[in-house]
């Protein structure tokens, strides 16, 4: 791992058009530049040999790649102060890099210094503070940076902390620069800022604005060959999840070439290779990314990889083997849908065992994919204590592309509903068959089994759940 490692805590997911891309990929946000005497390029298409042409992720850590550009550009206090601040971040001091930074907040280079000290609180910051601001700290130097956001109604600003909203006002100013090496670095530190804006925001609105304003940035950042490791990562994940893997690849590769640590780059890559049928290079990326992440502890992102495994060894006709690896994932992940439905897919496919296996090995998962949640009373909170079972059963619905597969999961679904003593449960079993039932274009029995929903949440004490079983039957009625 490198010395720093920052990176978003709760990365987004591409939507997913393939069956099993829904469960696969896990995309970080990132950032990446290159010289603005540069030519521009298709952002396809980066050319060979030049991947490196804003610095690397360990150079980046440093501004390294900012400081080389204000040195030509920059006042000579500016470019004093970046050196400084560059120093400091070698030792992992990001408040005393910031503070220098901010001595010349109000001089002749602030626009350098609102794009140096966007790059430093977006690379460093260690709590986000109800969205609005930004905590950074001087760490021990071999200390790895943990991220937390802080909602809580104790949660103070205090003096030191960065307001989020005037550092995206200064790299604004920053952007609009007739200089085109400025305009572009501030656009790079923007993009790391609106990244982690838009996961951590005070409100909705605020999230959806950072959100455009990071598309639009890596946009034009890409269009001009600009893209630094992580952003090249960012946009990679944006290129996957609204237009095709082979879009998403080269940047994927470029944020590898670079050094761009997060395991994620190589699970992507994983998948990508997988969907294409590049099954031992698949292999290759999804290995080296288990091996990451068992480093990191993160067993949520092991069963993810063990998944994928299991997808391959399917698409190498290797049933045993599959098995062996959804049975894995769930050994780490037991609500992991995507290996369930993968198990189940196999007994589907194997003539000898057929629907009726699937369905009951699908019977079995449900018992424990439905359980409400025990620290919340049903009857108080309806709504709270089906959150979880509702988010394995919408999983269940999304991922169940196929029609064989949709329908030896309607029927687990109805397999034991009548034994089952909660009726929150048996609404939700009743609701989610009703979605499987229109899947598979039987809208008769999607109202039936509706209708026994809205009984069932009624029963329950769910009235507040009612008005999405009369959306849903309002949405079959009209056809």
């Amino acid at each position: 791992m490198s010395r720093a490692d920052p990176r978003p805590s709760s990365p987004p997911r591409p939507r997913a058009p393939a069956r099993w891309r829904a469960a696969l990929i896990a995309i970080a946000l990132a950032v990446s530049t290159v010289s603005a005497c540069k030519r521009a390029r298709a952002p396809s298409e980066p050319a060979a040999g030049e991947a490196d042409a804003q610095g690397t992720w360990e150079a980046w850590l440093e501004l390294a790649p900012l400081l080389e550009v204000a040195r030509t550009h920059a006042p000579e206090a500016t470019v004093k102060a970046l050196e400084d601040a560059a120093a400091l971040l070698r030792d992992r001091k990001a408040k005393s890099a910031y503070k220098r930074l901010n001595e010349l907040s109000g001089s002749e280079g602030r626009h350098w210094i609102a794009a140096a000290r966007g790059d430093v609180a977006s690379l460093y910051f260690v709590v986000c503070l109800r969205g609005v601001a930004w905590r950074l700290v001087d760490a021990e130097k071999d200390t790895p940076p943990s991220r937390t956001a802080d909602f809580s109604e104790d949660a103070k600003v205090e003096p030191g902390d960065i307001s989020v909203e005037s550092l995206l006002t200064d790299l604004d100013a920053a952007v609009a620069s007739q200089i085109p090496a400025l305009a572009t670095h501030g656009r790079i530190s923007r993009a790391r800022v609106a990244a982690y804006v838009s996961q951590c925001a005070p409100n909705d609105e605020v999230a959806r604005m950072s959100q455009d304003v990071l598309k639009g940035d890596l946009a034009t950042l890409a269009a001009e060959g600009a893209l630094t490791p992580d952003l090249a990562y960012m946009w990679a994940g944006i290129q996957y999840a609204d237009y095709s893997a082979a879009a998403a690849k080269p940047f994927l590769l470029r944020a590898r070439e670079t050094g761009y640590p997060d395991p994620a780059v190589s699970y992507m890559l994983a998948a990508i290779a997988l969907e294409q049928l590049e099954l031992e290079l698949a292999e290759r990326y999804a290995r080296e990314a288990l091996a990451a992440y068992k480093q990191l502890a993160d067993a949520s992102q092991q069963a993810q990889l063990w998944f994928v495994l299991g997808e391959i060894e399917r698409a190498r006709k290797r049933p045993a083997a599959a098995r062996k690896h959804y049975r894995r994932a769930q050994e780490l992940a037991p609500d992991h849908v995507a290996a369930i439905l993968g198990e189940a897919r196999l007994l589907l496919d194997d003539e000898g065992q057929g629907e009726g296996a699937a369905v009951a090995l699908l019977t079995e998962h449900l018992s424990r994919l439905v359980e409400l949640k025990a620290e919340v009373d049903a009857r108080d909170d309806p709504a709270a204590a089906l959150e979880g079972a509702a988010q394995n059963l919408e999983a269940l619905v999304v991922m169940a592309a196929e029609p064989d597969i949709a329908a030896a999961c309607r029927a687990a679904l109805l397999e034991t509903i009548e034994q089952d003593p909660e009726p929150l449960r048996r609404g939700l079993r009743y609701f989610y068959a009703a979605t499987l039932d229109a899947k598979l274009g039987e809208y008769e029995h999607a109202r039936g089994h509706a209708i026994l929903a809205r009984d069932e949440f009624a029963e329950g004490g769910g009235e507040g759940l009612l008005d999405q079983i009369d959306a849903f039957l309002d949405q079959i009625a009209a056809g």
